[in-house]
């Protein structure tokens, strides 16, 4: 995993997603949050939080949110994030697979598909015994995730984007190959920033994503100490997991 989110990729990843609707994907996670859990929600652990979008969103409706994130490029950028609401917040270095704090959360959060970073079954058991270690019982664990049944049906080809922010032009273009004996998309992602006809940077990274079939998940997830309390589309969690859509979530409450 330490091979991506580099410093190019990193400086381009918020225009990349500019468009992608952080403060809705919020509002899912606190309805499964809130539906599932016991007790009161105060304190969020935000694991692969990247650039902390959705970090920062939490601490302004008042929760008090750790960001773990490999990613020193990452990092930097999530701290230079303007702050809102009252919510304590901080971002710290770290692997989802092995982080460990002193404090037990009320939530653990692994969003925009940290969990499919995790390609080997050790990886998945490792980041699935943090989540646990740092949840305390009857707390929440929300992840969305790539729906194996709609990635078999639907696979993976090249896509083009262009993105203009101010002066600046980004051209991200994008192949997906399906490993399918691996369970995985290999993605090559090149990223070129163009400022007027000059090329300031141009990044390429390649990041292998694992997809997930319910019925694994809801082993791994009973094996680590959950209860798979739902599993449903994503960011719309009033429909359920499809084979039409990518994009999954599952709430799993600590036991």
């Amino acid at each position: 995993m330490t091979s991506v989110f580099n410093e190019d990729y990193a400086s381009a990843y918020d225009v990349m997603y500019a468009g992608k609707n952080n403060a809705a994907e919020c509002d899912a996670i606190s309805v499964l949050v809130e539906r599932f859990g016991d007790g009161k929600v105060v304190k969020i652990l935000d694991l692969g939080c990247g650039t902390g979008r959705h970090a920062v969103e939490f601490a302004a409706r008042g929760f008090d949110v750790a960001g773990i994130d490999f990613s020193q490029a990452m990092l930097n950028r999530a701290r230079l994030r303007p702050r809102r609401g009252s919510g304590m917040l901080d971002f710290i270095q770290g692997d989802a697979r092995t982080y460990r704090s002193a404090t037990r959360f009320d939530a653990v959060l692994m969003n925009f598909n940290v969990l499919g970073y995790m390609n080997s079954n050790d990886d998945l058991v490792a980041a699935l015994t943090t989540a646990r270690a740092n949840l305390r019982e009857g707390g929440v664990f929300v992840a969305d995730f790539w729906y194996g049944p709609a990635v078999v049906i639907d696979p993976p080809g090249e896509r083009m984007r262009e993105i203009v922010a101010g002066e600046t032009k980004f051209l991200r273009y994008s192949r997906g190959v399906h490993e399918q004996d691996h369970q995985r998309i290999r993605i090559s992602i090149r990223v070129i920033e163009l400022q007027g006809n000059h090329v300031r940077a141009d990044t390429e990274e390649v990041h292998l994503m694992r997809y997930f079939f319910p019925l694994e998940l809801d082993l791994a997830l009973r094996s680590h100490g959950f209860d798979v309390a739902a599993l449903t589309g994503y960011p719309d969690i009033q429909q359920p997991a499809s084979a039409r859509e990518w994009l999954a979530a599952f709430a799993a409450v600590a036991v």
